[in-house]
């Protein structure tokens, strides 16, 4: 098969798995402290996150079998390893899962309401119903379309750059917020939208015998999600600073005309019910096939936790994904690293590349990773 096809496959699939409900999040967490605090982060993140997604890769290609995230950290840093890395997915796919019930709710809400009435839990509560029906059909392989919402997607931010343009204001880039308990609030909802590492894997299938090409795709396919990042917080915080709603388009209506409410909110149900099916369909498939839940008990096991989180008081959209980013996230951000340096000793083939991570730097990036762990528990 040509090789360009596989390389450009193999990238849209980490973009598609790295961009979902993270980036209507994006613009809140930066309008926070200021664009400036928020830009600071996101490249420091991107830093981070960057070299534990290239750690994970020399584990994969160090690696003779094809595994998953779980496989990989069991071989070579024990069954606690892997019970900490599967708790990290689980509980990272249920707080997704929330985010999507909580976000989709919203805006439904405000597309709806004004048509047909109801409040945002009931919105919250009608999708979370239609979604779990396809759950328990089946129809989580709807996630193939991921690469066609990336396209979507860009063509969206165009439309509301051309719609929020006149609407920019710079003095709402200059604004910035040091009080201590802001300062750190952004750390949580990039981690989030930084996620996507899962997808490396696939990635290596999918490029077959060319693998050489794995460490290229993986870099490639993960500054493009971190630039549109930029340039939709930058679109957003212009237009309406201070005022950034928690789901970054419901808030520029009040700047902006319906329309960008409409065709943005479209495409944010369209995104997330995608997202939503296929997360959903893959820890349905975690259960029944690893630990053996017959699958009504499977699916049961996936859709309820949402829903209980929900109707427990979980309903701030940006709580939820800073807490599934910050803690989770980093967690799962340690693991690598650690077993990427027992991969260095007990690997079984010779990667097509390798870099060292110096130890230093490693255990800058540990602590860091610890204290945001700490940090949402504290703010959570």
């Amino acid at each position: 098969m040509n090789k360009k096809y596989l390389f450009i496959k193999a990238i849209s699939v980490l973009i598609g798995t790295i961009i979902g409900a993270g980036i209507f999040g994006l613009p809140y967490a930066f309008a926070q402290g200021g664009f400036l605090l928020g830009l600071f982060y996101l490249l420091l993140l991107t830093g981070l996150f960057l070299i534990a997604k290239l750690c994970y890769t020399e584990i994969i290609l160090r690696t003779n079998d094809n595994l998953e995230m779980a496989g990989y950290v069991e071989r070579y840093s024990g069954r606690l390893g892997k019970i900490i890395i599967t708790l990290c997915l689980i509980f990272g796919t249920y707080g997704a899962l929330t985010a999507y019930t909580i976000g989709v709710g919203e805006f439904l809400y405000s597309l709806l309401n004004p048509i047909l009435g109801g409040t945002q839990v009931f919105w919250s509560i009608i999708f979370w119903v239609l979604a779990s029906i396809l759950i328990f059909i089946g129809i989580g392989i709807i996630s193939r379309i991921e690469v066609f919402m990336v396209f979507v997607l860009i063509f969206i931010i165009f439309f509301v750059f051309l719609k929020c343009f006149p609407y920019f204001n710079f003095q709402n880039l200059k604004y910035v917020n040091l009080d201590w308990r802001i300062i750190f609030f952004p750390y949580g909802p990039i981690l989030f939208a930084l996620g996507g590492a899962s997808a490396i894997p696939t990635m290596r299938r999918i490029l077959k015998d060319k693998t050489y090409l794995l460490k290229r795709a993986v870099i490639i396919g993960f500054f493009i999600p971190v630039i549109i990042y930029l340039i939709f917080a930058f679109i957003v915080v212009g237009v309406s600073g201070k005022q950034t709603s928690e789901t970054a388009l419901i808030g520029l209506t009040n700047f902006t005309d319906g329309n960008l409410l409409l065709i943005g909110g479209v495409f944010g149900i369209f995104a997330m019910t995608t997202s939503f099916l296929a997360l959903g369909h893959f820890l349905k498939e975690l259960f029944h096939r690893d630990y053996h839940l017959p699958k009504i008990v499977a699916g049961l096991s996936v859709v309820s936790v949402p829903l209980i989180f929900f109707l427990i008081g979980m309903r701030s959209f940006i709580t939820v994904i800073s807490f599934a980013g910050g803690v989770l996230s980093g967690m799962q951000g340690i693991i690598l690293i650690v077993t990427y340096y027992r991969a260095k000793k007990k690997g079984d083939r010779q990667p097509e590349f390798s870099f060292n991570l110096p130890r230093l730097l490693a255990y800058f990036i540990y602590f860091l990773f610890i204290f945001g762990i700490v940090y949402q528990f504290i703010y959570v």
